[in-house]
């Protein structure tokens, strides 16, 4: 792998204090760092990087799978033993051939296919829930100077040093040397897995795959919350003053005062409420939910998808409907056999290399009700990718049991005016609104 396009503003500034001021506190470089612009691209890293990379929620572009090369070069392998890589080889040659199978077009096409012009029905986006997170992307990275800081933790982390070899190494090209030294040799703290485990499990038990979309925890009354938040604002009262006042009817004046304020546009009201959500979904999706900034999310560890091997691989119905749910199935236990092969044999994690996109990890994900709005907007169009808009779904059923205020407008655009997609419009604003548009008169004014 390569960085290219390399671009730090300030940086020298800051190398030339650390050359002139030692023993300075992480804390304090850090602040000197903030203020700083880093750019660059990794090209010819593997999806595995990637997402542990978009983890970190900075600003990234990736090269959509799309055009992931089918060859010898498109993919990265650990150093294994010749027999073990001979099989790794086998099994991603597999899974490329499937994926050129599975999504041939009836013939030659110029722009972006639709279902339509594949020759099975299955579009590059579906084939590509069999492809190893060893296939080679390149990402566009765009951060502060600050958050290198995480990144060199992430590569030193013991687990993940030898993954992050090649990454560790470039950053290090290309950074002022006195800066990298510094991040390179600083002291980190990292997370007690076992006891992270022992904290989260009765809620990641809860998730499961006839169940991925579980409210966990919310607050009592998030109407009231966006409520208070508003007269906090705009009254002089204390909020408990106004409470008082409100007396029985706390509630349903919360209500309207927060449909009147959202109604304004203030929507950074509805920051007040927070939900908290357990979800399962593959890794195709997982990757597309890391790269929101926003929320804050815990996933559980990459073991556990080892541990569970009956964990269902997600396979899309389009794979079903054109003939090749057994052959898919069949790569997708090889693989996971191979995957505690590995696992067995070799330290640092080497097996997730192997991880297949279909393959099911599970998250707890906390967010705001101004934050799901923005997200859902998204997601619940009809153009999203299917499962995203799935899960999207799901997540909206529940959160309007709570409030349909404050989650009125968390709906595509066509919903409550036009539809945004352009040329691409799926055309099917009229079902959408009797879907999903609630009937105001019936919300409180």
């Amino acid at each position: 792998m390569e960085i290219t396009n390399y671009e730090g503003t300030d940086l020298l500034r800051v190398e030339n204090f650390l050359q002139h001021h030692t023993n300075l506190e992480q804390k304090t470089v850090c602040t000197l760092l903030k203020t700083c612009n880093v750019s660059f691209v990794l090209e010819g890293i593997n999806r595995w990087q990637s997402t542990m990379i978009c983890e970190l929620k900075d600003s990234y572009v990736q090269q959509s799978q799309r055009y992931v090369t089918l060859d010898a070069d498109g993919y990265s392998l650990p150093e294994l033993k010749e027999e073990d890589r001979e099989k790794a080889e086998e099994l991603v040659g597999r899974a490329f051939a499937l994926y050129t199978e599975m999504s041939q077009l009836k013939e030659a096409f110029k722009g972006r296919p639709k279902k339509e012009h594949y020759l099975y029905g299955i579009s590059v986006e579906d084939a590509r829930y069999i492809l190893p997170l060893a296939v080679k992307t390149n990402i566009s990275v765009a951060t502060t100077g600050d958050k290198l800081l995480d990144w060199f933790r992430m590569m030193n982390r013991p687990l993940d040093r030898q993954m992050f070899a090649d990454v560790h190494d470039e950053l290090l090209r290309v950074l002022p040397e006195t800066l990298g030294k510094w991040l390179d040799t600083q002291p980190y703290e990292y997370e007690n897995d076992g006891v992270l485990n022992q904290f989260y499990q009765d809620d990641l038990d809860r998730i499961t795959p006839k169940k991925p979309v579980v409210l966990l925890h919310t607050f009592a009354q998030p109407e009231l919350k966006a409520g208070l938040g508003a007269l906090t604002s705009t009254k002089a009262e204390l909020p408990s003053e106004v409470l008082q006042q409100w007396g029985a009817e706390a509630a349903e004046k919360a209500k309207g005062v927060t449909k009147r304020v959202l109604g304004y546009g203030h929507t950074s009201i509805a920051e007040q409420c927070r939900t908290t959500f357990g979800m399962m979904f593959s890794l195709v999706t997982y990757h597309q939910q890391v790269r929101h900034r926003l929320p804050s999310t815990f996933r559980e560890p990459w073991l556990n998808i080892l541990l569970e091997p009956e964990r269902p691989p997600v396979i899309p119905q389009s794979v079903i409907d054109g003939g090749f749910e057994q052959q898919y199935r069949r790569l997708v236990q090889d693989m996971q056999r191979f995957q505690q092969r590995i696992a067995g044999h070799y330290r640092n994690g080497l097996w997730r290399y192997f991880l297949l996109n279909c393959q099911q990890v599970k998250i707890i994900t906390s967010t705001n009700a101004r934050m799901d709005c923005g997200m859902l907007q998204e997601r619940i169009c009809c153009n999203a990718q299917w499962e995203i808009n799935a899960i999207a779904v799901a997540k909206l059923e529940e959160l309007r049991k709570l409030s349909d205020i404050l989650y009125q407008y968390a709906v595509p655009s066509c919903v409550y005016g036009n539809c945004k997609e352009g040329k691409m419009t799926c055309g099917k604003a009229a079902q959408m609104r009797e879907k999903y548009r609630l009937n105001e008169e019936s919300n409180m004014k």
